[in-house]
């Protein structure tokens, strides 16, 4: 009896989903509330705030003064250096 290998994923499923979080504040003018993101990425409100969190402590995200999440400082270098490349 053989047994059939398990399809290898082609990537990370807890990174797609923080970047498709960081994609949807981008996309809603750089601020969105905990549950339009856990609606717009269809997760679950308790999966999106944990993700949140990481990237909050992290400074990917920010918890803003209304409690929705906005953009983190540490994107922006990213983005400098991503347009650095791009302009080579």
């Amino acid at each position: 009896m053989s047994v059939e290998p398990v399809p290898r994923r082609s990537s990370v499923q807890s990174v797609d989903r923080a970047l498709q979080i960081l994609e949807v504040i981008a996309s809603q003018g750089g601020s969105a509330t905990l549950s339009e993101l856990a609606t717009r990425t269809s997760l679950p409100a308790a999966t999106t705030h944990r993700l949140l969190k990481t990237m909050t402590a992290k400074g990917y995200a920010v918890q803003l003064r209304n409690r929705s999440y906005g953009l983190g400082e540490k994107l922006v270098p990213l983005g400098e250096a991503a347009a650095r490349r791009r302009g080579r």
